[in-house]
């Protein structure tokens, strides 16, 4: 691809076979290292049913920027000032929206919305220029600008909400929006796809790109565990840190060697979208098990530990699904390993009855059988 100083979107026609990601798509992630920190540790201070509604509607407005930016890069991406000015004002947009987590919290919602509304602009305008530098693209962009302009309109009036119960609904209506709406658009990208012989597949790059988000995550869970684990001092306290330990390794060794081999392709646009909202789940329940590994090691509530498991074993199906589904996966593992995933997970749920430290240690040793039988199977 010619590089230009400036530059416009390159057409989505325009694929990059083997695109490597960038140092800049690197950098850009890392702001979310914080960002995640923040959820996390706001999250252990309200630990209500208000503060999981906050959390899950908080992360779903960030993650929602990362897919959008992630997507632009991935379709529209090229060498040239612009990307690079507009990803770096991102960087700096969702750094400020990050700031407001706390109030958003506390039930102050004014401040996440400003700059969150300036965060979506960047991208607003981004897609903006692929439609005016790519006519034929606007069968898609143009109903995904009108919609996420109504959606601004709603999240940026319910400032103005008489009171904060219609503020909330608001919020939640522009945030439906936001992120569904390109469900409803799935006929206009499969007109499209279908007329420019545009293959319905997430590409290696995305995958690899959901893959160092998770990666995030877990470093989110070690820096948990490390944190509160600077004062050990009985054997019991070594044990639990230890096992816990082990269970951060565990999920990452059962997602990374599951993943590596997955190749999404799709005769439709739908199950590409079904396909990023199942790791947008995957991702959530992943910082929620953090959060439960994290105040399980500080105070070791069954609360806590009925959590992990029920999280675990969402993240044990929702991995199931990835991998069995013929609707996105054209080679579907194998029943022979895939079983282990529900079979493990009714067995987290047979622990919920058990000792916190010996159910913890059981789920660690099954979620390793699980990993162990994939990596033996992909060799």
């Amino acid at each position: 691809m010619k590089n230009s100083w400036w530059g416009m979107p390159r057409k989505i026609t325009d694929i990059i076979d083997d695109r490597k990601i960038s140092w800049l798509e690197l950098f850009s992630d890392l702001v979310y290292v914080v960002i995640i920190h923040g959820f996390v540790e706001n999250l252990s201070t309200h630990f209500t049913l208000t503060g999981f509604i906050s959390f899950w509607t908080l992360f779903l407005f960030i993650f929602n920027t990362w897919n959008n930016m992630v997507l632009f890069f991935d379709l529209h991406g090229g060498n040239n000032l612009r990307n690079t000015f507009f990803a770096l004002l991102q960087i700096i947009a969702i750094g400020f929206t990050a700031t407001f987590t706390p109030a958003y919290f506390n039930g102050h919602y004014t401040g996440f919305i400003i700059f969150y509304t300036f965060n979506q602009l960047i991208y607003m305008y981004l897609f903006l220029l692929t439609m005016l530098s790519d006519p034929e693209h606007a069968i898609t962009t143009r109903p995904f600008l009108i919609a996420y302009l109504i959606g601004e309109i709603i999240f940026v009036g319910s400032i103005f909400a008489p009171n904060i119960g219609v503020q909330r609904i608001m919020i939640l209506i522009s945030l439906l929006i936001f992120i569904g709406f390109v469900m409803f658009e799935r006929n206009n990208f499969n007109r499209e796809f279908n007329n420019r012989g545009i293959p319905f597949t997430i590409t290696p790059a995305i995958m690899e790109r959901y893959g160092l988000f998770t990666m995030i995550v877990f470093g989110e869970s070690l820096a948990g565990l490390i944190e509160h684990g600077e004062n050990l001092h009985h054997i019991s306290e070594y044990a639990l840190f230890l096992v816990l330990l082990l269970s951060v390794i565990a999920i990452w060794f059962v997602y990374y060697t599951f993943m590596d081999r997955l190749k999404i392709k799709a005769k439709s646009y739908g199950p590409l979208s079904f396909f990023r909202g199942l790791h947008r789940l995957f991702i959530t329940c992943l910082i929620l098990q953090s959060f439960f590994i994290a105040q399980l090691f500080e105070e070791s509530e069954r609360v806590f530990y009925i959590g992990y498991l029920i999280v675990t074993i969402i993240l044990l199906l929702i991995l199931f699904a990835m991998q069995r589904l013929r609707i996105f996966n054209p080679h579907p593992l194998q029943w022979k390993v895939a079983i282990l995933f529900p079979l493990t997970a009714i067995c987290l749920l047979v622990l919920t009855y058990f000792p916190i430290l010996l159910g913890l240690l059981i789920a660690v040793i099954m979620l390793f059988i699980i990993a162990v039988s994939g990596w033996l199977f992909n060799v």
